[in-house]
Parts: structure tokens; sequence; C-alpha cells
């Protein structure tokens, strides 16, 4: 069993680790026991010996509360069950509801109300942090069976989180029992006293994996070019490659518009695939101040891109890194997210994370070094918060590195991918993800694990002849495998 995570989960991040877990091999059946226990164990003491009554949504967390009464029960506590709708939505959850029926345990159904009663507690299982986000307004019959459980006027025992949290219609709990870390909004007045549970699966869980896809942003019915944002690659100068990978990454990640600047000489030697567009800088040999004005004005205009991928290919002469540097305070300042990747590294402030800025650094283990010198990811993190700013120390073994100590690892993939080019696809496929609007640590965690994915198919069919150029068409095939499983 894993120790509770030291930092708030956004909402959206339970999805990815419950996907995770799946494919680990935990049964959400293990999980949503583990999670019932703590909960009737914790609605026992509260209740003090007064009859309990839980309110079941159709998700998990209703699935949890259905266990939980059924333990309360078989531990002589007097039960009754109100479920918002009269099935239970996912096979654990339904297989939870009918063991909890077959003990005898009352489940009405609203809007049939149990009368007569005199609760000692209420136990909000209607809604979990998954089902909607902060501060949403309710809908029918949640809202109905939330604002009939206020007017009761009995202790609420919220289950993972308060039904509502952050909106006008919340139901306000006492206590909160969440499961694995607390959640964003945790403490608060609407929750109460917060314990957290620790989930019976591995720390692995929260490692880079398939549940991150969870939360790439879904495509709309009626999207149009541009919707899926516009990206801007900044490289090349010694190198033409580079940058060119890095764009076919994001391209394939699912970004619509994808841009590549490269000084003149470094463009003539490049072979541009048609889906990328190019972008001609003034400089010739290699990125100078001379080219920031230029840069500047795409970036402030009415094509503006939604992310800027800067580094790949680009050297480390003195006037490149200066006008890196200048573009990287310059991104800060408009609040565009940046991917800095290797050359662009030299240009970042000596052992610290650039004011203000959010976006995704992406050092191996040597440019980390030169970077942070004795400090460390963390230490340069200390100034930031939330999920704006993530460093990848690149390897074998991936870390990244958050605000707020988050941190995790990505494993896995194809020794054959320690081939020249693929750090350039991890820059690009995390630009792609941030320019259609994903944070920086969701995209770098996708990021990293799609790579991973993309690489081992790749190699399934190349073996030791894997390049790099071989990698991106995987980088899609693995992501629509990934969201065709959610």
């Amino acid at each position: 069993m894993t120790e509770p995570a030291c930092w708030e989960l956004e909402w959206d991040e339970v999805a990815v680790l419950d996907r995770n877990a799946s494919t680990l091999g935990f049964e959400a059946s293990q999980l949503m026991r583990a999670a019932g226990e703590a909960l009737a164990e914790r609605a026992t003491e509260m209740s003090d010996g007064a009859p309990i009554l839980f309110l079941c949504g159709p998700g998990n967390n209703g699935g949890d509360g259905f266990v939980a009464a059924a333990i309360a029960s078989q531990s002589g506590c007097d039960t009754h069950v109100l479920a918002s709708h009269s099935a239970s939505k996912g096979e654990t959850s339904s297989e939870a509801r009918r063991a909890t029926s077959e003990l005898g345990i009352r489940i009405d159904v609203w809007p049939t109300r149990p009368v007569g009663e005199a609760w000692g507690l209420v136990v909000d299982c209607l809604l979990g942090a998954g089902a909607v986000g902060p501060g949403a307004s309710l809908r029918s019959p949640i809202a109905e069976i939330a604002g009939w459980a206020r007017d009761l006027g009995r202790p609420v025992l919220a289950c993972d989180i308060p039904t509502g949290l952050g909106g006008s219609d919340a139901l306000n709990a006492d206590a909160t029992i969440t499961f694995h870390s607390r959640k964003r909004g945790m403490p608060s007045e609407e929750t109460g006293n917060v314990t957290v549970v620790p989930l019976p699966w591995p720390r692995e869980v929260e490692d880079c994996g398939r549940g991150d896809a969870a939360r790439y942003p879904p495509i709309l019915d009626q999207a149009r070019k541009g919707d899926r944002g516009r990206l801007w690659v900044i490289g090349g100068g010694p190198y033409h490659g580079a940058p060119i990978l890095a764009g076919m990454a994001a391209a394939r990640s699912g970004c619509d518009l994808v841009h590549v600047a490269m000084p003149s000489a470094a463009a003539e030697r490049a072979e541009w695939p048609s889906t990328l567009i190019p972008e001609n800088l003034p400089d010739r040999e290699m990125l100078t101040m001379a080219s920031i004005e230029a840069i500047s004005h795409s970036l402030e205009s009415s094509k503006a891109p939604q992310a800027v991928v800067i580094g790949p290919g680009l050297g480390r002469h003195e006037d490149t890194i200066e006008a890196t540097a200048s573009l990287i305070g310059k991104a800060a300042v408009g609040g565009i997210p940046l991917v800095i990747d290797a050359d662009g590294i030299s240009a970042l402030p000596e052992g610290s994370w650039p004011d203000g800025l959010k976006g995704v650094a992406t050092p191996h283990a040597g440019e980390a070094k030169r970077w942070l010198g004795s400090g460390s990811p963390e230490r340069a993190l200390s100034g930031t918060s939330g999920e704006d700013a993530v460093i990848v120390t690149t390897g074998a073994e991936d870390i990244l590195t958050g605000p707020e100590g988050r941190r995790c690892f990505a494993t896995g993939g194809h020794p054959r991918m320690a081939v020249g080019g693929t750090g350039d696809l991890l820059a690009g496929t995390i630009g792609g993800l941030l320019a259609q609007g994903m944070g920086a640590w969701p995209a770098a965690r996708l990021g990293c694990a799609l790579l991973r994915e993309a690489g081992s198919r790749a190699a399934a069919g190349t073996g030791p002849g894997l390049l790099a150029e071989d990698v991106p068409i995987h980088i899609a095939e693995a992501l629509a495998s990934w969201l065709g499983d959610l």
C-alpha cells in the first residue's frame, strides 16, 4: 500500500490514477472495498450508534457508499441507502449495489424519500472528484438530493469530496474521507476535517502511463482548423533535423498547426514535410537577437501560438543563448507556455526556474547538471505552484518534478530509443499537448508515456534499425489506442 501523495491532486488526476491502477492489474473491486472499509469505520465512529443514511450516486463514489453501508450493517449499525438512480453505472458499482440489497438493507430510489428515522449521520457518496469540475453546478437529481439532505440538518460525512465542492449548491460536510491524496480545495469550510486514506496500490500507479490519456482534451464534433492549437518550434542553425522531428511529433500528438522557425541556411538544408509550416528567420547561420523582433511580432499577432518549443538544434553560441534567454523572458511576460529543450537549456537562469514562466524543461542529466549545479529540480521550482512548471530529467528512466512536491517517473520503452533525436520528439510531443490546452504537468506526463509507448511500437518493426523519424506515426497510434480504452 503506497503512502498518500504529498501534493494536492487536481480533480481530473483521479481518473489517471484509477486507469493506471487498472493497467497494473488492480481490480476496481479491490479499491472499492478498501474505500468502503475506511468509510464505514469513520461513519460508525461519527454516528455513535444512531442510524446512518448513505446517499449513493450512480458511479464509483456511490459504489463506495454501497460497500460501506453493507460493512456498517454487518457490524451492527442500522443503515439505510437513498440512491439517486434506479441502476448504477459500471459492473463494480452494480455488483456492490446488488450485494448490499441482498443483505436486506433498504434502498430507496429518489424521489422516494426515507422518513421517520432519527438519522445520526448522513454519508455523502453522490459524486466523486472525477464526476464534476470544481464549482460546477449540480444537475438533477443530484441537486435535489443534496438540497434535501442539507435541510435534514444532520452531520455529514463526505466520501472523497463533498458533492458540489466549490459551488453554490454544495452539500457541505462536517468531515471528509478522501483517498490517496488531498484533492484541490481541501481542506475548507465545505470539507470539514479531512482524513486521507491510502489505497492498496503501489507507488508505480503515480507514474506516467496510459491513464494520463484521461486528461487529453476531447475533440469536439464541430472542430475547425486551429481549434486544436498552434505551436511554434524555434530551433536549427548548426542542425536542421532536430526541429523537424519536434514538429512532426507535435503534429502527431493532435496539434492542428505546427510552425517551424529556423535560420535560413538550416531551413534550406531541411527536407520539409508538407504538414509543417516553415518560418524563415532573418538570421542566416544561427539564431541571434536579429531575429527576436520578427519572432516577437509573430508571438503577439492574431495568429499567435498557444505554445512554443525552443532549443532543438540551436547550438550554444553566446549570441544564440542571449537570443533564447530573451525569448524565454518574453514568453513568461506574455503567458505563452514553453518547452525548453536541448541547447535552449543553456539560456535558463543558473540554478532556478524563470520567474512567471509556464512550461516544461527537458534536460538530460548532463544538461541538468550544467543548469542546476549542486541544486535540485525541487529547489529550482520552489517558487512555483500548481501544475504550471515541470522539469523532466530524461534518461533510461525519466524523472518528472513539479511544484509542491510533485514527482513521478516514466519507465518502459525500448533501449534503441537512446538513438539521437528522441529528445526532440519528446519536446515536440509535450509542446503539441501544451498547444492543445493541457497544463504543463499533465502534458509532460502524457508526453513521456506516449513517447515510450511509441518507441516500443516502432521498435517492434524496426529493431536495431530504429530511427527517430520512425516514431512519430506511432505517437498518434498509441494515443488513439489509449483514448479508445477510456
